[in-house]
């Protein structure tokens, strides 16, 4: 089946800032890992998580990075497993500074960016296993923005971490398109 994820991490900004950036709020409820809904999580070294169950979802939208960026660093990463999809974002002051796209449903070998991407990126993309490779201890085209996003805010959905995993998320509520119930025709 795989993960649908969108994840946002921020560096500096006090979590209940991001939350207002975004016009998200707590609930008085958390959960773990993995989760349905959208979270938020202290992260170490100063980043904070925000995190969606949908690939897709506006928190990493071009609209949100910029507003969640101001002042700071952040990236967005998405990923949906099943069609072999990752991509990361490096925003910086409102700016999207660069970005790194793997699409497996178009090869299984596709990777694109744009910007000014890291030096990392090109050690990663000539140090990529084969398609066919059976080396599960090397990485792979969808690994790329992965490790690019974990090596800026210290998360990857797919890593066991205890700071992260030992820790519940707190369920958010998304104050975004709530409208009364009896307005749903609007």
């Amino acid at each position: 089946m795989g993960i649908s994820l969108a994840w946002v991490a921020v560096e500096t900004l006090p979590g209940e800032l991001a939350l207002a950036r975004l016009s998200l709020s707590k609930t008085a409820k958390q959960c773990g890992y993995p989760f349905i809904g959208l979270v938020s999580h202290a992260l170490p070294y100063n980043w904070f998580l925000l995190a969606a169950s949908r690939c897709d979802h506006r928190i990493a939208s071009p609209a949100s990075m910029a507003a969640i960026s101001l002042g700071c660093r952040a990236v967005a990463c998405a990923v949906e497993e099943h069609v072999g999809f990752a991509s990361c974002e490096l925003w910086e002051d409102g700016k999207r500074s660069w970005s790194v796209a793997h699409d497996g449903s178009e090869d299984p070998e596709n990777i694109s960016f744009e910007g000014r991407v890291p030096q990392r990126f090109h050690a990663l993309v000539a140090s990529v296993e084969g398609e066919d490779s059976e080396n599960f201890d090397g990485h792979f085209h969808m690994d790329i923005p992965l490790i690019l996003a974990k090596e800026l805010s210290g998360f990857r959905h797919d890593d066991i971490n205890p700071a992260v995993d030992d820790t519940p998320f707190d369920v958010l509520h998304d104050e975004q398109g709530v409208r009364p119930w009896w307005r749903l025709w609007q």
